[in-house]
């Protein structure tokens, strides 16, 4: 028996009436497989580059599909700033010399945003009028915010910029960096926040600034490289790194090291002195030696009164902030009812010396500072009380005491203890935090 009769399935065997006619060939055609025709290998090459090009086009239209379909996307907001104007009903509408007519009205509530944002101080005046004061406060934030023109009257830019995410402010000497560096950094877009390794790091539009905890600067764009070179900090924490930055109100005889002249110039020198101290430290002057010191006590003098003066008189802290930024240097002030030993350890913290007022013998001799124990270890140039002094804090010791480069001490710095330090604060006649002048780009 065949295969054929063996196999189960049954096979369906067309009539002679659904039979096809089998095509027709002409003569002398080859059935079965033709063999594949000669390559052409400059042709292959051609179609290949045509058709893949044409496939990356595709993709590549594909992915702006997906991106259109994604966006559009939502520009970065600052975070951590002050409120913005939540009710701005008439606001838009005030003008100078208006009143509000209802409690908490257009006005009152313009001035309370402008309060907030820092572009205004009420000092403690009553909220409601529009003055020179809040015109004045308008067109700081017009200029801030690059709204022309910035003539202090409300416009629509105006109002919905005031109504928009506001930008975070930076800390004081933070701030004179982001006002240097504004047109590689933009706006703040974050209030200063921790970073990685202790460092604080405050986000701009277009880069950052970080400190370091040490107090070294750097200024970045968003790639993280440098914009110019860290700044490295400008404060010491031995007394032996302070003796370089030394500088003593006047000689006396046997202890000139640091200042070898005389009493001409008079006993009110150490705010001129003082700077002559910070100043160093910032790297904006040249360290004076002994012989020098009393030209530069004398110039930076000179400098705050605007003349060629010959006698020595007390500065209060505007005086000796004007001697620091004459001097090239960058001063923070803080008044005296704001000076605590806590606004001392942060300038400290941020790499920065400062001249702070006080007294070092203290009202009674139950609150004294360090003059008495100076003066007993033969380093003080007075023995009791003689009212307000400027010294320069320039750094902290490993073991958290204060070093102090007192231009009262003909042989050199000091270290202080902080009970001693919280003393001289008690009685300040304000500070003067000292920093570096910004770094060009160049």
């Amino acid at each position: 028996m065949s295969r054929i009769q063996n196999n189960p399935f049954s096979f369906f065997t067309p009539s002679a009436a659904t039979r096809s006619t089998p095509p027709q060939c002409p003569p002398g055609a080859q059935l079965g497989p033709q063999p594949e025709p000669p390559r052409n290998v400059v042709r292959d090459a051609f179609e290949s580059a045509v058709n893949g090009e044409a496939m990356r086009r595709l993709q590549g239209m594909a992915k702006l599909v997906s991106v259109a379909r994604q966006g559009p996307f939502p520009g970065s907001q600052p975070t951590g700033g002050p409120p913005s104007l939540t009710d701005a009903t008439g606001v838009g509408d005030v003008a100078i010399n208006q009143t509000d007519k209802v409690k908490e009205g257009p006005i009152t509530r313009l001035q309370k945003f402008l309060e907030g944002a820092g572009y205004l101080d009420m000092g403690g005046a009553a909220y409601g009028t529009f003055g020179n004061k809040t015109q004045a406060a308008i067109k700081d934030f017009q200029t801030a915010e690059g709204i022309t023109p910035a003539d202090g009257r409300m416009s629509p830019a105006t109002l919905a910029a005031m109504q928009r995410p506001q930008h975070p402010a930076t800390d004081s000497t933070m701030g004179l960096l982001a006002e240097a560096y504004a047109p590689q950094l933009g706006r703040p877009m974050s209030p200063l926040e921790p970073g990685k390794d202790g460092a604080m790091v405050q986000r701009f539009e277009r880069g950052t600034l970080t400190r370091m905890p040490d107090g070294e600067v750097r200024v970045q764009d968003l790639s993280g490289k440098n914009l110019v070179p860290p700044t490295p900090p400008s404060t010491v924490k031995t007394l032996e790194e302070a003796k370089d930055l030394h500088v003593a109100q006047w000689g006396k005889t046997g202890y000139k090291d640091f200042n070898d002249g005389s009493e001409s110039y008079g006993g009110n020198d150490c705010g001129p002195t003082s700077v002559v101290i910070a100043a160093t430290a910032v790297g904006a002057m040249e360290h004076p030696d002994a012989a020098g010191a009393g030209e530069a006590i004398d110039g930076v003098r000179d400098n705050i009164l605007d003349y060629d003066s010959s006698k020595s008189r007390k500065m209060d802290v505007d005086e000796v902030a004007e001697g620091v930024k004459e001097a090239g240097a960058d001063a923070t002030i803080v008044r005296k009812n704001k000076v605590d030993v806590a606004v001392v350890d942060a300038a400290l913290s941020r790499g920065h010396p400062v001249i702070l007022g006080g007294n070092p013998f203290g009202d009674n001799s139950l609150h004294q500072a360090w003059g008495p124990t100076a003066y007993a270890d033969d380093n003080y140039l007075m023995k009791s009380n003689f009212g307000g002094h400027w010294v320069t804090v320039t750094g902290r010791t490993e073991s958290g005491n204060y070093i102090v480069n007192d231009p009262l001490c003909p042989k050199g710095p000091i270290e202080v203890t902080p009970e001693q330090m919280a003393e001289y604060v008690d009685g300040n006649l304000g500070m003067v935090e000292v920093s570096p002048k910004p770094v060009p780009v160049s």
